[in-house]
């Protein structure tokens, strides 16, 4: 890490004392990392007694690095400091970028906590968002730093310095300025500090001749979508600084988002395994930097990571993000691909998507290396809109061409070059003895302490979104009580919004109701009793002797489910919103409720499933059995058709996700059923499904079915079964496992997705069953009626991990059998 002296080192000006250079000759230039440059240098300053009390100092350019230098060194007592803007605002280049992500740590990957969202920074601190969102967060504190500092902190936007003149010790700084009358008018300031922080200008739009890229930070400038009628859209993209391999991995994208791609990658279950490898990478590549030699980063990684890359499945992640039949084409003057100036979260995906679009597939990718490229002449079988370069030797014709060839340094460095000569070789000399730092700043503790005792000391807010958690974090308030005209329900959260309540990170509510459950009525005081059973943060304030009793036998006492507990229960009292109030009868807001529910479960159900079913990923190992690639791709039309029944009929998928839950098919349990199907039950929700719908790759047609018996139905060759997949632990508060056999089962086949062991084990443990020796019960038998009981036994899993068909074999096997056995049994 960085010390005060070795900041001072690298940005001051050795010619001429007090002029110092901020940033804009370094590499790594993400907004985090501008931010940290200049709370160094602010603090070395200071720590380094080169900032008199009374110090006048001019900060040129509104950037992320000026503004936070502005902010740290006004800060400090008597120091006076004039911020130049040329532009009329702020932050100008992320004004309007919506599309563009910022993030603050996730290029530090694979460093631990690279995907952590904020910032974290003492001053002007922000989490991340899209490049607008983080400039006004950002632009916000900077506004509470200028109020603080009462006066000694000056913005002069529409101030274009056009020279920095040493005068005497001092610096005559010049600039034009908007004049009173119109027009422009020349002005000069005396300072004892001059900082440049002028960043790194501009694109040149036509960096590529015949060719129009805009800017990297407007949004026109993010790869768009899909080209109309296109089955080959084919994209040029020039340069690979961190600019070009960020849009390189944006246009091979199906979602345009880059950010989505790089955090899957960083996020990936096991990727930590490569941490060690690419860092040792990394120190290969800056030792040959160090000696003006090239590094060849696809083959050091294909040795070193190439296998386990496919292994974790990120190749496979690769592809099922790209979009459909894209023909990428990269050019590059130096013959690597990739440079150690770019972050390693940009090389890895860039190496991921080539080994991606090197399997047998429609998309394709071609490195091209050459000097310059050039536009020219169409044939007449090129695509319309499309246009053709010369690449070399190479001939391209593309549909979108993006030219990230870096700013145009020397215009926006020109004012300045009797402060900066020299200046170039003296940084260089720097950044040889500190490679990595140079690269990937990191914030002193030191430096972040000093200016987290400066902003308590002028009482500066905390960042927006510490304003925002803690506005998360008060409890709102909702009502609910009978009145003449039906159920009045008033508050901060409406009926239809109430499964907001269920998330992890939901705001508390605080629910008044005011009547006892039996005057509200069973299926209003089930819907109340299932939202808050399954919330994590929702008290009830009621009359405790009379809900109590009432909501302990629908969850800890409940004779179906094992782990539910009551809601916290407060007395009546307080003030709940009256805001937003709806009147209607007690059983069609319950209807709403638990439809809102409802709606929320199938959702968590489906972003769990489909995750497993598109990348086989299991998190928390809540399916239970590992299915093979091939059984996976024939589960996914299955459930995207289930899916889209349940998104139809709400009645269906009410009824299913209920006996999922509950062994009891009658109308004396479906209530209890429904209060039981909530949050705290997710897990057994997904393997019930995720067991349900491997079985229906082999048993089809199988799907939902919503009269009774069951929740399954089964079409075999126009011949209906009923079925019964059931998650439930407890049969009348009995374990599943010693009475699911001896229970009373409605349906002619039933899925256990919670047992795990075969049901002639489960027969034999259960004393009071009468046993034949065979392995499935037969008609006549306590309780089996010849049912076809079906567990996630180890046979279940073996062949479900081995692939689609060893499972339908299994399936089909244990079916044959088990009807050959019935039938044996019907004739003796």
């Amino acid at each position: 890490m960085l010390s005060p002296a070795d900041i001072i080192s690298g940005s001051r000006v050795e010619a001429t004392p007090g002029a110092y250079v901020l940033g804009f000759y370094d590499t790594r230039i993400t907004f985090y990392s501008q931010q940290v440059r200049a709370l160094e240098l602010a603090h070395a300053l200071i720590h380094e007694h080169l900032l008199p009390a009374s110090a006048r100092v001019a900060v040129i350019g509104g950037g992320a690095a000026g503004i936070t230098l502005a902010a740290g060194l006004a800060l400090q007592g008597g120091v006076s400091v004039q911020l130049f803007e040329k532009a009329q605002r702020l932050l100008p280049l992320q004004g309007d970028s919506h599309r563009r992500r910022l993030d603050p740590h996730i290029y530090d990957w694979p460093n631990p906590d690279a995907d952590h969202e904020r910032a974290e920074l003492p001053l002007l601190d922000w989490r991340s968002g899209s490049a607008r969102e983080v400039r006004n967060a950002v632009l916000h504190e900077f506004g509470e730093v200028i109020s603080a500092t009462e006066g000694r902190l000056v913005v002069r936007e529409l101030h274009n310095v056009t020279a920095v003149t040493p005068q005497n010790g001092r610096f005559m700084v010049t600039f034009d300025r908007e004049a009173v009358g119109g027009g422009r008018e020349a002005a000069t300031h005396e300072f004892d500090i001059v900082v440049l922080a002028i960043g790194f200008g501009m694109e040149n739009r036509f960096a590529l001749a015949g060719t129009d890229t805009p800017s990297y930070w407007h949004d026109a400038g993010v790869p768009g979508a899909e080209i109309a009628g296109n089955p080959r859209p084919t994209f040029l993209v020039s340069g690979n600084g961190d600019g070009g391999l960020i849009d390189l991995i944006a246009a091979a994208s199906a979602t345009f988002r880059h950010d989505d791609i790089v955090r899957g990658i960083a996020q990936r279950q096991g990727v930590q395994a490569l941490r060690q490898p690419i860092l040792a990478i990394d120190e290969q590549a800056l030792a040959a930097d160090a000696i003006g030699e090239g590094f060849d980063f696809i083959t050091a990684y294909e040795n070193a990571i190439g296998a386990q890359v496919e292994a974790l499945g990120l190749v496979d992640q690769m592809q099922e993000q790209l979009r459909a039949g894209v023909q990428l084409f990269f050019q590059t003057r130096e013959p690597e691909l990739l440079s150690i100036r770019t972050a390693r979260l940009n090389r890895l995906a860039v190496f991921l998507l080539r080994k991606a679009c090197a399997r047998p597939c429609a998309e394709n990718f071609t490195h091209v290396v050459c000097h310059d490229v050039h536009l020219t002449g169409s044939q007449p079988q090129d695509r319309a809109g499309s246009r053709r370069f010369l690449c070399g030797t190479a001939t391209v014709v593309a549909d979108w061409v993006i030219a990230r060839r870096g700013p145009g340094r020397d215009a926006i460095r020109h004012p300045f070059g009797n402060l900066l000569a020299g200046y170039d070789a003296e940084h260089a000399a720097w950044v040889q003895g500190f490679p990595v730092d140079s690269i990937a700043p990191n914030l002193n503790p030191a430096t972040r302490e000093h200016f987290r005792r400066l902003a308590r000391q002028v009482n500066l807010p905390p960042p927006r979104y510490q304003l925002a958690a803690v506005i998360a974090a008060m409890p709102r308030t909702a009502k609910l009580w009978l009145t003449e005209g039906g159920a009045r329900w008033t508050g901060d959260v409406a009926p239809t919004d109430v499964a907001a309540l269920w998330s992890d990170d939901a705001s508390p509510l605080e629910l008044t109701v005011i009547d006892a459950p039996e005057q509200l009525g069973s299926p209003m005081a089930n819907a109340i009793a299932r939202l808050a059973i399954h919330a994590p943060r929702v008290d009830l304030l009621v009359d405790v002797a009379r809900w109590k009793p009432f909501l302990s036998a629908l969850s800890s006492e409940s004779p179906t489910a094992a782990g539910l507990h009551p809601p916290q229960l407060r007395a009546l009292g307080g003030q709940p919103s009256i805001l937003n109030p709806v009147v209607m009868s007690p059983n069609d807001i319950a209807t709403m409720i638990n439809r809102a529910l409802d709606t929320w479960l199938l959702a968590a159900l489906n972003r769990h499933l489909t995750r497993y079913i598109r990348q086989g990923e299991d998190p928390g190992h809540v399916v239970s059995f590992v299915a093979a690639a091939d059984l996976r791709q024939q589960m996914e039309p299955i459930w995207q058709d289930w899916t889209a029944r349940f998104q139809a009929e709400p009645a269906l998928l009410s009824r299913f996700l209920g006996l999922s839950v509950c062994a009891m098919d009658d109308e004396t349990a479906a209530t209890e059923a429904s209060v039981v199907a909530g949050r705290r039950l997710l897990p057994q929700l997904i393997r019930a499904c995720a067991v349900a719908i491997a079985v229906a790759t082999t048993w089809q047609v199988t799907t939902p079915r919503y009269a009774h018996p069951g929740n399954l139905g089964r079409d075999i060759g126009g011949t209906q079964r009923t079925g019964h997949t059931c998650a439930a632990s407890l049969i009348d508060s009995e374990e599943m496992a010693l009475v699911a056999l001896r229970h009373a089962w409605t349906t002619e086949f039933v899925l256990l997705p919670m047992q795990t062991m075969p049901a002639s084990v489960m027969a034999a443990a259960n004393a009071s069953l009468n046993k034949a020796g065979s392995a499935i019960p037969l008609l006549g038998q306590s309780g089996a009626d010849g049912k076809l009981m079906l567990t996630v036994d180890q046979r279940f899993r073996v062949a479900a991990q081995a692939g689609a068909q060893e499972l339908a074999n299994l399936l089909l096997g244990i079916e044959e059998d088990h009807f050959t056995q019935l039938r044996a049994a019907i004739e003796s």
